[in-house]
Parts: structure tokens; C-alpha cells; sequence
């Protein structure tokens, strides 16, 4: 996410996402009332029953509904037409579909930007800089080291193997080991907590034979899939691969199921609370250490109230995909809960 402009005083965020966890934010925090600007196609006819072209436009929009498009990783925004440049193309008061994709710039205007809204912005912000996690895309004659970010892929460095058909084969194994353990050197000294190795053939998995015979434990978690080369290409294609796309959503709803754990375990000992005027009373007497919340209900008045109290007390605030298995599980307790300080403290110094 980068945040191009912001303006208190007139609730005008002007901003773009830089990843489909952007989308997915804006998403949650865009409701019924905003206004968006953005760029956009009208189809604009000139004559009654000519089929017409489409004109790219810059529209404003009263925001009426949100969507998210998985498929075509699009945020989606319905509502009514402001204002709008060209005049020519576009009919004020008519009904429009604009679609916001990675890379896009949008501007928000709302009523009241609450804080904790911003705070989820700057964190998105801040996340964009810190890697994801890398990949190393590898073949038998170089490896390809970056970093996944909220930005897009950052290259560091290359490694070569100097294998060759010409050596023997005990020369050729003894270079193929030196070079496994350079990779698994470079890669353990990465900056992440996920490493991704890819590739064609069987390289990235006679690695993987290899790190586990020789019992090399790189210090973190590890995943192997396919690519054509070891190319920033090959990077590419690793992370839109099923293989990546469902190791990075597990890691968040495992941190969503074990927070939904530690309040389960905390129901038990009266050291959770659930219910709207309990989670108040709770921050009220400055008991609560941590909000769940569910994203379908970020747009609730009551609820919103309750996440501004949270964040002037600099409770922690999770919010939790609503479609997810742990986000349906929070819907039994009306889509938000709380933690008690000091059980939370106690559950981290455990853990």
C-alpha cells in the first residue's frame, strides 16, 4: 500500500494498492456512504441504439455496495455517479461499476477517518516494505535470490553452480554439494520467516533430498514448487503459484485460530469477554488486551465505537476474514470478542 495524500481536514485519502491483501483492506474499510474517485470505463453511445465504445473516465462515486472479486482480484465499488471527467462520457446520477485492481490509484472521502482505520492503513503501509517472504528460483546453473514484498519482488542477489557435463562424475557431485550448500546458507540468512524454492526439473528437489540427508536446517519454514527458470520470471511464477497462495493464507489463519484459542481458553476462566457491553465494560476498566473482530462488521456504528476505545487504550485489534474458518467461529459470538490483559500477557510469556 502507498498513501499518495492524506487530508484531515477534508477526509480525502488519495492512495494505491499494491497487493490483493490491499484490495481485500480497502475492502473491509470503504462503506456505504464513502465517496471514491477513480479511473474507469463508460461505455458512451452517441446515437439511441448504437453500440458504443468504451471511453476511459474519471469518476467519482457515492459508494452504495463493496465486493471483492477473488477471481479476478479486483476490488469492486457500486454506486451512484457525482461527478465525473470527461463530462461528455459520463451521465451524472446514473449507476456505475468501477473496478480497482493492484497498482490502481483511488481516492476516499469519508464523514470521519476513524483511527483505527488509519492505524490499519499505516500498518499496511509498513507491511508493504517488510518482505513476505522469499523465493529462490534455482536450476543447475544459477539460483535467483528475492524477497516477496508488499511492493512487488525484489531481487538481491545470484549464485552460480559451475557444474558442467564435462567434469567426472565425483567432481560434478562434490560441485552440486557446494553449491547446495550455498544456497541453503544464503537462504537461511534471509530475512523471513518462509522460504519458497523453485524451479524446473529436479534441482530444487534433489536440494531437498540433500538438506535432509545432510540434516542442513535452514532456520525456516520451507516450500518447493515448479517454475520454468531460475529467472526473476521464475520468482514470479512461484508466488502465484496454489502451492505459495495456500502456504501464505495458512499462516494467517493460523495466527487467527490461535487467537481464537487463547479466547476460548480465556471464556472458561471469566478472563474473555464476548458481547458488545462486555468488551465496553471491559475496556472501560481497562481490562481487555486484544480485540477479534470480524471484517463484515468494520462498518457497524456500535462496533466501530467500541474499536475507537481500543485503539486509544493501544489495544491490540484483529480482524479476522469473515469467510475464513476462525472468522465463522466468531460469528457465534456476534462477529467480535476480547481478551483480557492480563491473560493475553500470561498466554504470551507461555507460548
Amino acid at each position: 500500500m502507498k498513501v499518495i495524500r492524506y487530508n484531515e481536514s477534508t477526509g480525502q485519502l488519495k492512495l494505491v494498492p499494491g497487493s490483493f491483501d490491499d484490495l481485500y483492506l480497502l475492502a473491509r474499510i470503504i462503506g456505504g456512504g464513502d465517496k471514491v474517485t477513480a479511473s474507469t470505463y463508460r461505455r458512451f453511445r452517441p446515437n439511441e441504439g448504437d453500440v458504443g465504445e468504451q471511453k476511459e473516465v474519471v469518476i467519482e462515486l457515492l459508494v452504495e455496495k463493496v465486493e471483492i472479486d477473488k477471481n479476478a482480484q479486483k476490488l469492486r465499488l457500486m454506486g451512484k455517479i457525482v461527478s465525473g471527467s470527461p463530462v461528455e462520457y459520463v451521465k451524472l446520477g446514473g449507476y456505475h461499476t468501477t473496478n480497482v485492481g493492484e497498482g490502481d490509484k483511488i481516492t476516499i472521502w469519508k464523514g470521519e477517518w476513524k483511527a483505527y482505520v488509519l492505524s490499519m492503513i499505516k500498518r499496511a503501509v509498513a507491511d508493504s516494505k517488510k518482505p513476505r517472504l522469499a523465493v529462490v528460483a534455482m536450476d543447475d546453473e544459477k539460483a535467483t535470490f528475492a524477497y516477496v514484498r508488499g511492493y512487488g519482488i525484489d531481487v538481491i542477489s545470484e549464485i552460480y553452480s559451475k557444474l558442467s557435463k564435462r567434469l567426472s562424475p565425483k567432481d560434478f557431485e562434490k560441485a552440486r554439494d557446494a553449491y547446495f550448500d550455498d544456497i541453503a546458507k544464503k537462504a537461511g540468512a534471509m530475512q523471513v520467516d518462509i522460504v519458497v524454492f523453485a524451479g524446473p526439473g529436479f534441482m530444487k528437489d534433489d536440494l531437498k533430498k540433500y538438506m535432509e540427508v545432510k540434516r542442513i536446517d535452514i532456520g525456516k519454514k520451507t516450500a518447493y514448487t515448479s517454475a520454468s527458470d531460475a529467472e526473476r520470471s521464475g520468482v514470479r511464477e512461484a508466488i502465484q503459484s496454489d502451492t505459495v497462495s495456500r502456504l501464505l493464507e495458512n499462516e494467517k489463519v493460523k495466527r487467527e485460530f490461535e487467537l481464537l484459542n487463547v479466547f476460548l481458553a480465556g471464556l472458561n476462566v471469566g478472563a474473555s469477554y464476548s458481547g458488545t457491553s462486555k468488551i465496553r465494560d471491559a475496556l472501560n476498566e481497562y481490562q481487555a488486551g486484544t480485540i477479534l473482530v470480524n471484517d463484515s462488521v468494520l462498518n457497524d456504528p456500535e462496533i466501530k465505537e467500541l474499536l475507537d476505545m481500543a485503539y486509544r487504550q493501544k489495544v491490540e485489534i484483529a480482524v479476522f476474514n469473515s469467510d475464513d474458518d476462525a472468522g465463522s467461529q466468531l460469528k457465534n459470538f456476534h462477529n467480535i470478542a476480547a481478551i483480557g490483559k492480563a491473560f493475553m500477557k500470561r498466554e504470551k510469556q507461555a507460548s
